[in-house]
């Protein structure tokens, strides 16, 4: 395939399927004179500019090819990831130089899935980076595939990726753990790096390049320094962990000894067995909290009678969430992350659902829910106004509609066309309310 290194190159076609495309990424080092590793890239909405960019400087650095998919998507059939990845395979195979034993995966919440779905069909993949997405164990059956998982420290996936954690903890597949600070969403670029590099060092490990004692040992002094400033911050939960991973990662590439001894001097520690309580302490009550929340979303999906919001708010503690949020340290942390597990349900899982089934009345009530956490979101507006008008609630739709304008929404093209709206068409305040948005 002729195309340009050192840059993004969006929408080229599969060979085998057309539909299908994909942004490229070449290093600037490439050569013809040899193969080069493949990292394919699946963003749950198709990003892949986006997507493909977080990976871009460790690709450059560490001479990496980046295919990322245009068509792969979440929260839906599985049948549009399976076409791409029909398509995606062999353009990796045939039209690129790519190295064989070292194909590696990379997804972010549904897409993780399907880096999931490719290693277990394929069984050649070198390597996953999962970023928010599901502990789905059956798709690592026999299957020792590395895996860098990674998460936000409120992102309502974190413990998803957590429990992915432990169950390659008790297994043979190399892995590591890496939480950043942020919501749903894919990593940092830097923890991209972080993953990319990991997979070198376990590309070493397994025979797949050439031994690098030097970059072992530059990697090992950027790790290190990393989990000394965990301990220096006083972070000693975290900093365990760090130690460990690096005790395991480089087993075989560097002497290790001095890192289980570090291991053991900070679980010695008495604040390291306070964080652990802690922990262990929020982490209960987060359970707790979204086994009650499921058994909520379960009766608004059932009951008879739609409970009033101001009922339902007390019943998913809403308040309190706000604010526990507020607090800091672990308990301001996991109150965020329940929290975003029940706005994601409220304002997306819940409504896509209703929706479907034309249960209007239970998704007018799912969004009026949420908009009591967050009454700034213009979307949410929206969506209630449309609720509202396809049960003929006009006047308030129109109430909606205004707060959805008042919050920032600016779609002329959606308020025009939008058949969930048509109840309202002829009013002039809708029409009004074009013109306003329209100017």
């Amino acid at each position: 395939m002729e195309a340009p290194i050192g840059e993004m190159v969006e929408g080229i076609a599969c060979a085998s399927n057309p539909t299908q495309t994909y942004t490229l990424y070449i290093p600037s080092t490439f050569t013809d004179d040899r193969r080069w590793p493949v990292l394919l890239v699946f963003d749950p909405r198709g990003r892949s500019l986006r997507a493909a960019e977080l990976f871009r400087e460790a690709a450059e650095t560490y001479g990496w090819i980046i295919v990322s998919s245009d068509n792969t998507r979440s929260d839906g059939p599985m049948e549009p990831n399976m076409i791409a990845l029909q398509a995606l395979w062999p353009e990796v195979h045939t039209r690129l130089p790519a190295d064989f034993d070292r194909i590696y995966a990379a997804g972010f919440s549904g897409g993780g899935a399907v880096a999931y779905l490719l290693a277990r069909t394929t069984r050649e993949v070198a390597g996953i980076v999962a970023c928010g997405a599901r502990h789905l164990p059956e798709e690592f059956k026999d299957n020792d595939v590395p895996v860098f998982s990674t998460a936000g420290n409120t992102d309502f996936n974190y413990n998803e990726m957590h429990a992915v954690d432990a169950f390659f903890d008790e297994r043979d597949n190399p892995h590591r753990l890496v939480i950043f600070d942020g919501t749903h969403s894919w990593m940092p670029s830097s923890v991209a790096r972080e993953a990319v590099e990991w997979l070198e060092l376990v590309a070493i490990q397994r025979g797949l390049r050439e031994p690098d004692s030097e970059l072992v040992e530059l990697l090992f002094a950027v790790n290190l320094k990393t989990a000394q400033t965990l301990v220096s911050e006083g972070r000693l939960v975290e900093a365990a962990r760090r130690f460990r991973e690096m005790e395991r990662t480089y087993n075989g590439l560097r002497d290790t000894s001095d890192l289980g001894r570090t291991v053991q001097e900070i679980e010695r520690n008495p604040e390291y067995k306070r964080q652990r309580k802690e922990l262990k302490r929020w982490g209960a009550f987060e359970r707790q909290y979204l086994n009650e929340m499921n058994r909520q979303f379960a009766e608004l999906r059932t009951a008879e009678i739609i409970p009033p919001v101001t009922q339902m708010a007390l019943r998913f503690r809403i308040d309190e969430l706000v604010r526990r949020a507020s607090q800091p340290g672990v308990e301001g942390v996991t109150a965020q992350r329940a929290l975003n597990s029940l706005t994601a349900g409220l304002s997306f899982y819940l409504p896509r659902d209703f929706m479907a089934a034309g249960q209007y009345d239970r998704l007018a009530a799912s969004l009026e829910l949420v908009l009591q956490i967050r009454e700034d979101n213009s979307v949410w507006w929206y969506n209630l106004a449309c609720a509202r008008a396809l049960l003929n609630r006009d006047e308030l739709a129109m109430d909606a509609l205004e707060r959805a304008l008042e919050s920032g929404f600016n779609r002329t093209e959606l308020l025009a066309t939008d058949a969930d709206l048509d109840s309202l068409r002829d009013r002039d305040d809708f029409k009004q309310l074009l013109m306003v948005v329209g100017k």
